[in-house]
């Protein structure tokens, strides 16, 4: 198998993330061939933030010269193009995740969604199923959440589980980033306006949790396999957006074990600007024999390590490449989620650090902790 032939992947929604990272990492990709698009709208859209023209529907064409659907239904309705799909790549509005993910896994083709999942957990819970039956029958399912598919998050994730820490009994989550532009800004529609389930009765249910947090929960979660039962929040919102700039949660899971989370859009900077700010995080999985450390700014690799230093004094184990987290690199071949996704297409062994059960987690965590936010009360995870 290793000399597989390319990956057939068709991209579903071509506005800014498609555009700047999937399809022209896809192009440049030798393992992986763009095959299709799927663009609603005649003229894709970003966020007033971000100061960008996307191309047009046929601007897409003439670039890339592949075909480009108008909806879901009329490119699985095309037999013959279908065939020649292996998997898709969705990265639309978060409230259709759930119905076009189920779409493309009941036409038998591996899945990678764009973060959060979804965001309603009913609707997460049926593309769970949808995705545990496709497991099943060998279809890959992946949530892109860059950083689960980094060598340290897998080091982390091996230390856990082989008991290094002994039980887990409490994690410090601290994620900040230089976004204020994009959630302070009514303007910026999809990124802070809550709509549909999301919706809270005192107007919240959307901003830095959905659009930035779910990333460093889907790390904490995945790395410590911990189950959410109980979240209790605390948000401060945009006076403009409504958004919640701030995140201040604690989470009782199981085997009474805790995370706190701090976290917002509150970092000085411009993630996206001339001189790119990095991401500040702050990992900390205490165990009763020890405690993993992982913190730095994510555009940095010398800022920090992965670390674990055990309570019994023996020696501690220190990870040497450096701090990696997000990998929002748009050159090249593609971010370690993606590569991953393009293995799983071309039917080769692959780890999948982000599969329906993380995302299906960090759903229950995020829309709890909307939920509390708003009624002033603990929420227990549906």
């Amino acid at each position: 198998m290793a000399d597989a032939p390319p990956a057939r992947i068709a991209v579903i929604g071509a506005a800014w993330w498609s555009q700047g990272w999937h399809i022209p990492q896809l192009t440049r990709n030798p393992d992986a061939k763009l095959v299709a698009i799927m663009q609603r709208s005649e003229q894709p859209t970003a966020a007033k933030y971000l100061d960008v023209q996307l191309e047009s529907k046929t601007q897409l064409k003439a670039r890339y010269g592949v075909p480009i659907y108008s909806s879901c239904e009329e490119m699985i309705a095309d037999e013959a193009m279908m065939a020649e799909i292996d998997g898709v790549i969705i990265c639309t509005a978060h409230s259709v995740h759930a119905s076009m993910g189920k779409q493309f896994l009941n036409a038998g083709k591996h899945v990678m969604m764009e973060k959060p999942m979804t965001v309603c957990v009913r609707e997460g819970r049926e593309l769970h199923a949808a995705a545990a039956e496709a497991s099943a029958k060998g279809l890959a399912f992946i949530v892109n959440n860059t950083a689960n598919f980094r060598e340290q998050c897998f080091k982390a994730r091996e230390c856990v589980a082989a008991g290094e820490l002994g039980a887990v009994h409490h994690v410090l989550c601290v994620m900040y980033s230089p976004l204020i532009g994009l959630f302070d800004d009514p303007a910026n529609d999809g990124w802070v306006r809550a709509t549909g389930t999301m919706l809270q009765d005192d107007g919240s249910g959307n901003g830095f949790g959905w659009g930035q947090l779910s990333h460093a929960m889907a790390w904490v979660l995945y790395v410590t396999g911990l189950d959410v039962e109980e979240v209790t929040a605390i948000t401060h919102r945009s006076a403009a957006s409504g958004a919640d700039l701030t995140d201040a949660v604690l989470v009782r899971c199981n085997d009474n074990a805790s995370i706190s989370v701090s976290a917002g859009t509150v970092w000085p900077g411009n993630e996206h600007g001339d001189d790119k700010t990095g991401k500040w995080f702050d990992i900390k999985v205490f165990g009763e024999k020890g405690v993993l450390s992982y913190c730095g700014d994510d555009k940095k690799p010398e800022s920090g390590r992965l670390e674990v230093k055990k309570m019994d004094g023996s020696p501690a184990y220190m990870h040497e490449g450096g701090f990696l987290m997000e990998n929002t690199e748009a050159e090249g071949h593609g971010p370690e989620s993606l590569q991953t996704f393009i293995t799983a297409c071309r039917g080769l062994p692959y780890r999948n650090s982000a599969d329906h059960n993380v995302g299906l987690q960090a759903v229950r965590f995020l829309e709890a902790m909307y939920r509390s936010a708003a009624t002033k009360a603990a929420a227990r995870a549906k």
